[in-house]
C-alpha cells in the first residue's frame, strides 16, 4: 500500500515539475511547485492525479484558462482553476491607445475547490505588473477561503482594499467571483448529464 502511494506521488510529483518547465497551449505557465506543494497540503496521504478538463461547456466558460480535477482512483475531491487576470494596459490603467490588442499588465494565479466548488487555496505565482504586488499575500488571499459562488464579494467590504493596489485587487476579485460562477455552473450541468 505504502509503495503504490509513494509511486502515485512521485508521478504526480515528476508530472507538475515536468509542467512547471512548458508553458500550456493556453499560453499560462502551470506552477508546477507551488501547486504541487498546495494539493499535498490540502489532500494529506491520498493517492492523487490530476485530469484537465476539455470539455466543450468548459471550454466555453474558462476561455484560455485551464481547469483540472483532482481525484482520488475515480473519486473527485476537488478542481484547480489556472488562469490569467489582465489589470491594466501598459502606460496605465486610463490610457487610452484606441487599440484593442494593445498589452496589458498581468497576473497568473491559481486556486483549488473542493468538489462543489468552494475555494479552499488561492496562490498568485507569476505576477507581471508595475503595481499592486501586495495582492501576493497569503494573508490577503485567505480572505477568498471558503468563497462558494453564492453572494457578491464587494471590494473595500467583503474583501479587504489595498491601498496601491486598487485594480489587481478589484481584478482578482472580480476574476475569482466569475470563476467560481462558472464551475457551479459547469459543475450543476454536469450533473445534470450525468442524471440524464
Amino acid at each position: 500500500m505504502m509503495i503504490k502511494i509513494l509511486i502515485r506521488l512521485t508521478f504526480l510529483f515528476f508530472w507538475v515539475l515536468f509542467c512547471s518547465f512548458y508553458p500550456s497551449e493556453k499560453g499560462i505557465q502551470v506552477p508546477g511547485k507551488k501547486l504541487n506543494k498546495t494539493i499535498a497540503k490540502l489532500w494529506k496521504d491520498k493517492e492523487l492525479s490530476l485530469k484537465e478538463l476539455e470539455s466543450d461547456i468548459a471550454g466555453l466558460c474558462f476561455g484560455n484558462s485551464q481547469l483540472f480535477t483532482v481525484l482520488e482512483n475515480k473519486d473527485i475531491l476537488g478542481y484547480i482553476y489556472i488562469g490569467r487576470v489582465n489589470s491594466c494596459r501598459s502606460g496605465g490603467c486610463s490610457l487610452d491607445t484606441g487599440d484593442a490588442a494593445a498589452e496589458f499588465e498581468y497576473f497568473d494565479y491559481f486556486f483549488v475547490t473542493d468538489s462543489q466548488g468552494k475555494v479552499l487555496n488561492v496562490k498568485v505565482y507569476n505576477y507581471r505588473a508595475t503595481h499592486g504586488h501586495e495582492i501576493m499575500s497569503r494573508g490577503w488571499l485567505k480572505q477568498f477561503i471558503g468563497y462558494s459562488g453564492g453572494e457578491e464579494l464587494i471590494y473595500g467590504k467583503d474583501v479587504e482594499a489595498i491601498s496601491g493596489a486598487t485594480v489587481s485587487a478589484n481584478a482578482i476579485n472580480n476574476d475569482i467571483q466569475m470563476e467560481v460562477h462558472c464551475l457551479k455552473k459547469w459543475l450543476s450541468v454536469s450533473a445534470e448529464l450525468t442524471i440524464n
